[in-house]
């Protein structure tokens, strides 16, 4: 999961090959949805680059990917990412949801054409706990061996494949084990770098160096 979170949010869209962690069942109850309506809008990350004046390291927009959440629904978001450079979109159902006091986001694929669903594919739910502070978004992620382990000490019930920790419990036994072990998954020290709202960068910035 924290690959799929991490080329989501940092670019590289479900494409690159590394271990997942999702659940079977949704954790956003839609019967009481969670509103986070300082989600909407564009979001980039940013990268190092050398100023051709200084030659200094700077810190950069990074235009090659962008993404964009907005209301979906009564009560969800569309996440929708761009790749740029390839000219791809990947588009994502996505709802808040609560765990104790840290909030976390659950996205989906749409639903899948006849092909996909021919397949056998899930549309399984992936989980980050987020947070947003002065225009940036911060996402945590956590290894799927240390899930893994806890999950058997547990005995929450998953599924495991080459590319995915699958749990397959209910809801609310998986809501239980998230914020039991919340210190132990998500420690401060899991945060990746932020993406940035569009209108608090210099997006032109980018082209320029």
């Amino acid at each position: 999961m924290r690959c799929v979170m991490l080329l989501l949010f940092n670019a590289v869209l479900l494409t690159c090959g590394c271990k997942q962690y999702a659940t079977l069942s949704p954790l956003a109850d839609p019967d009481k949805p969670v509103y986070d309506d300082q989600l909407i809008g564009q979001w980039y990350g940013t990268k190092q680059t050398q100023d051709p004046l200084t030659g200094e390291k700077v810190e950069v927009p990074n235009t090659d990917n962008h993404f964009t959440f907005t209301k979906y629904g009564i009560s969800g978001y569309k996440l929708s990412a761009v790749n740029t450079t390839k000219d791809t979109t990947i588009e994502f159902e996505a709802y808040p949801f609560q765990v104790g006091e840290h909030k976390f986001l659950q996205l989906q694929r749409p639903k899948f054409d006849i092909n996909e669903q021919n397949a056998g594919i899930l549309r399984v739910y992936y989980f980050a706990p987020y947070k947003i502070e002065e225009d940036k978004l911060y996402f945590k992620f956590t290894p799927t061996d240390r899930l893994r382990v806890l999950a058997e000490e547990d005995g929450v019930p998953t599924v495991e494949t080459q590319q995915t920790l699958l749990f397959t419990g209910d809801r609310q036994q998986m809501l239980d084990f998230l914020e039991r072990h919340m210190d132990e998954l998500f420690p401060k020290d899991r945060e990746v770098k932020p993406l940035h709202r569009a209108e608090s960068l210099d997006l032109d910035m980018a082209d320029e160096l």
